[in-house]
C-alpha cells in the first residue's frame, strides 16, 4: 500500500473516530441534562 493511501485511510479513520466521540459526548450531555431537570423537579416538589 502506498504512503498516500495509508495516510488517506488514517485520516478518514481519525475523522470518523472524532465524529463518533462527539456524538457520544453530546448524547451523554443531553441525558445528564434530563436527569438534572428531573432531580430539580423532585426537589421542588418535595419542598411544597
Amino acid at each position: 500500500m502506498s504512503g498516500q493511501i495509508y495516510l488517506a485511510i488514517a485520516y478518514l479513520a481519525m475523522i470518523s473516530g472524532l465524529a463518533i466521540w462527539t456524538w457520544t459526548v453530546l448524547s451523554r450531555s443531553n441525558s445528564l441534562e434530563g436527569r438534572i431537570e428531573a432531580l430539580e423537579q423532585s426537589i421542588r416538589h418535595g419542598e411544597e
